[in-house]
Order: structure tokens, then C-alpha cells, then sequence
């Protein structure tokens, strides 16, 4: 009897994936943890190991269609010989595929590593390696990963399909060739220009004179127009908006914070973590202190189960940040905050900002959050209405520090930096007052940072 692959639970409260694009055929020899398909959800984007080694028999849905969580997916043969002997003729296939192309090992291309594989960090052996340029003419082979496709991140892929572009045709640039966002931009570019430089050239003439520009037809406006299909990431991000927006009952309150001590103390660590390695922004203290007003005011850290019709108070506090990426905004989650130091903090963010950008987020990325931050200040704008992170109660907008004109207590005029702060809640869980207080006490620590010394 054939043996069924199900779709498997991806993340917390995930309860449905999008099947983006299938890496294998009907019909295919795969092997036991070789990527078969890439799913979405509203958490992550990942490629799914085959939990079989054998023959795909059927794909029982199609890229692009929405399923639940433990449905099939595919079926595998259940003939026990066949994927045993078509096993072994893989491996050599792969193995002759990678000595032909000069491609690295697959332990250091990382395009066999799926996210539910952690890779051992060897720190004697180099990042990349540099390869001599051949002195012939013929073109170096295109590097491919074990399984014959061209190595890329997955962002660089799901770019290139929604441009349309044959991923193979793009040059990257990355470690063993690999192709990233980047490479993807730059190859449409280049062939636009190209697509320019096609273009005969004037031959000098008078320019003709101006004609008058009928009134186009509602059928001439149709055929200008892009139909973009909401899918995929876009899907994901818009049916999560609709649900804050049904499953809370938004509130907003905004504040402004003095944050001249902040700022000062900033300046003086940063080449002190700079030294470790580590590049520190204001988000760490700005977590840290959020931790402190989670703790004084529990309300905040807390979610609605609306099945049982109870509030859930979380005494952990795992922070998420929301991430701006080349195909939308993700939330990855900085887990155990309270227990950090600030450079651990910064070093986390780091990490899966990196992460989140490349596409590379697994489940664990984004599970358990409590209170969410987004952090506006580099888009611009004096303040805004962050949508909550349903099932959390709160999330916190953090805009740019600007020096704006502050009456001091003997009524003179100065220049400080100021932060604006606007935290949206729900507000069947947080009452008015208690937010007001939250964003009060939260002010007061990052005005006067030393304060984080005397929190636990």
C-alpha cells in the first residue's frame, strides 16, 4: 500500500500551508530528507524533507492550493526493493553531479540542508573558497546542489518566479555561486537595458510634431494593467491583517520619551560590543526595558482564548520584531529576553533579521511569542497604528530618535532626541489606563537606562 505524506504542523497555531512550488516529479527517486516541496504558511516559507526514500508516486494537490495541517500531500511507493537499488543510483548521480560541476560538498553548499537539519559549524574549515580562473575561453560549469538545481536562496527563487525569470539564467554571487535577491534584481535590470539598447537610435531628425493623445478605451487601460495573483507570502500577511482586525478591538496610545541617557550610553558601549562582534542598536535596551514593564504590568503580556473565554497571562517573555523583507514583513521571535544580557539581545536580532531576509526562518523562529515590536524609525514618519500580532494583546511601535525642541522645568528651550512611542492593544484584554501606565513606566527606564540594572 503506498505510504502518505501529510502536511505536518510547521508552526504555533499554523493550521493551513500553501503549496508554493513542488522540487520533484511524479515519478521521481528521492531520497530519505531530499527537499520536495516549498510550503508557506503565515509563519515561514520552508522546503519539506521527504520523510520516505523511494519513488513519488502522485502529487495529491497542486502548487498554489491552500491545505490543512495532516492532510496528504503525496504518496510514495511502497515497493521496498525499488527505492533501496533506485537509492544507490541517486547517490552516484549526485556524487557525479557534484564532481562535474566543481561544486562544493553538499555539507558546505547548504542547498541539501532543509530547516529541520541543523548543520555541524566546523571553524577549521574556510567560509568559501576562491577558485582560479580557468585560462581558456570555454565558461565554467553553473554550480548546482546534489539534487541538480541551481544553488539559491529561497527568497532569490520566489523573486525570480514571481518576475518570471529562469533562475538558471542568473549569475550569483554568493559563496559557490549562489544566487541571492540581489543577483535576481540586477539580471531583470540588465535585461531591460538590453531590451533598451535594442532600440534604434535616432537618426537625428527634426522631432515630429506633437499629436493630440485620444481619450483611451476602458479595454486600452486593461491591457496596461498587472494582475499580480495574492499568493504565497502576500496571501499569508493579508489573511493575518484580517484576522487582528476581526479578532481584536484595536486601541492606540502614543507617547514621546527623552532618551539623551540612552543615547549617551549607546555611544559608549558600541565599540565595546563592536570589539566582541557584535553590532548594537537601540532595539536591545529598548527589549530589555519593555521586559521590566511586561513584568509590572502582566495585563500586557498576556492573549484571549476566545474558545474557553480566558485571558492567558504569559510569565515568559519571548519578543517578536517585525522584519521587513523583499517579499514581506515577518515576525521572528527573540525567545527568553528577560534571561539575556543586552548583547546576547543584539546578537539575536542580528541573527534572524539575517535569517528572516534570506528566507531561511524556520518554525522555532517564530513560535511562543508574547508582545511584538516594530521598529518604524527607519521608514520615516512621526508615528503610526501597528496592527497586532493576533493572539497577542499588544505590540509596540518604535520610531525614529530625532532632536526636537523640549521646555525644560526653568522654562528654557533645548535641542534633545526624542523618541515616539505608539502601542496599539486590544482592548477587550488591556484597559486604557494600564496602557497609559505601561507606556509611562516603560518611558521612565529608557530615560534613565541605569534603571535596567535594578530589574531582575
Amino acid at each position: 500500500m503506498p505510504r502518505e505524506f501529510v502536511l505536518p504542523e510547521l508552526a504555533e497555531s499554523v493550521v493551513e500551508g500553501e503549496i508554493v512550488k513542488w522540487l520533484v516529479n511524479e515519478g521521481d527517486v528521492v531520497s530519505e530528507d531530499q527537499p520536495i516541496v516549498e510550503v508557506m504558511t503565515d509563519k515561514v516559507t520552508v522546503e519539506l524533507p521527504s520523510p520516505f526514500a523511494g519513488v513519488l508516486e502522485k502529487q495529491l494537490v497542486a502548487e498554489g492550493d491552500v491545505i490543512p495541517v495532516h492532510q496528504a500531500i503525496a504518496l510514495f511507493s511502497d515497493d521496498a526493493t525499488k527505492p533501496a537499488a533506485a537509492q544507490a543510483n541517486v547517490q552516484a548521480q549526485e556524487e557525479r553531479s557534484i564532481v562535474e560541476s566543481g561544486a562544493a560538498p553538499a555539507e558546505d553548499d547548504g542547498d541539501s540542508l532543509s530547516l529541520f537539519t541543523p548543520s555541524a559549524d566546523d571553524s577549521n574549515e574556510p567560509v568559501f573558497e576562491v577558485k582560479r580562473a580557468s585560462q581558456t575561453s570555454t565558461p565554467a560549469p553553473k554550480v548546482t546542489g546534489p539534487y541538480g538545481r541551481v544553488l539559491a536562496v529561497p527568497a532569490a527563487r520566489k523573486l525570480a518566479r514571481d518576475l518570471n525569470i529562469d533562475i538558471n539564467a542568473v549569475k550569483g554571487s554568493g559563496p559557490n555561486g549562489r544566487i541571492r535577491v540581489d543577483d535576481v534584481k540586477a539580471h531583470q535590470q540588465q535585461t531591460r537595458n538590453s531590451s533598451a539598447s535594442a532600440t534604434p537610435a535616432s537618426s537625428g531628425a527634426a522631432m515630429p510634431a506633437f499629436k493630440r493623445i485620444q481619450p483611451a478605451s476602458s479595454e486600452a487601460y486593461a491591457a496596461l494593467e498587472e494582475r499580480i495573483p495574492v499568493r504565497g507570502l502576500r496571501r499569508a500577511i493579508a489573511n493575518q491583517m484580517v484576522a487582528s482586525h476581526l479578532q481584536s478591538v484595536r486601541t492606540l496610545h502614543v507617547d514621546e520619551a527623552d532618551v539623551s541617557a540612552l543615547v549617551t550610553l549607546r555611544e559608549r558601549l558600541k565599540p565595546k560590543a563592536q570589539a566582541r562582534g557584535v553590532k548594537l542598536s537601540y532595539l536591545p535596551f529598548i527589549m530589555k526595558a519593555v521586559v521590566a514593564a511586561l513584568k509590572a504590568f502582566p495585563m500586557i503580556n498576556a492573549s484571549l482564548d476566545e474558545a474557553t473565554n480566558e485571558i492567558i497571562r504569559k510569565h515568559y517573555y519571548n519578543l517578536g520584531m517585525a522584519v521587513a523583507t523583499d517579499v514581506g514583513l515577518v515576525v521572528p521571535v527573540v525567545q527568553q529576553v528577560d534571561q539575556k544580557s543586552i548583547l546576547e539581545i543584539a546578537s539575536d536580532i542580528h541573527t534572524l533579521a539575517a535569517k528572516a531576509r534570506e528566507g531561511k526562518l524556520g518554525p522555532d523562529d517564530v513560535k511562543h511569542g508574547t508582545f511584538s515590536i516594530t521598529n518604524i524609525g527607519t521608514l520615516g514618519g512621526l508615528f503610526s497604528f501597528p496592527i497586532i500580532n493576533v493572539p497577542e494583546a499588544a505590540i509596540l511601535g518604535v520610531h525614529s530618535i530625532k532632536k526636537r525642541p523640549v521646555v525644560l522645568e526653568d522654562d528654557s528651550i533645548v535641542a534633545r532626541p526624542m523618541l515616539y512611542l505608539s502601542m496599539s492593544f486590544d482592548h477587550r484584554v488591556i484597559d486604557g489606563a494600564e496602557a497609559a501606565m505601561f507606556t509611562s513606566y516603560l518611558i521612565e527606564i529608557l530615560e534613565t537606562p541605569e534603571m535596567l540594572l535594578l530589574e531582575g
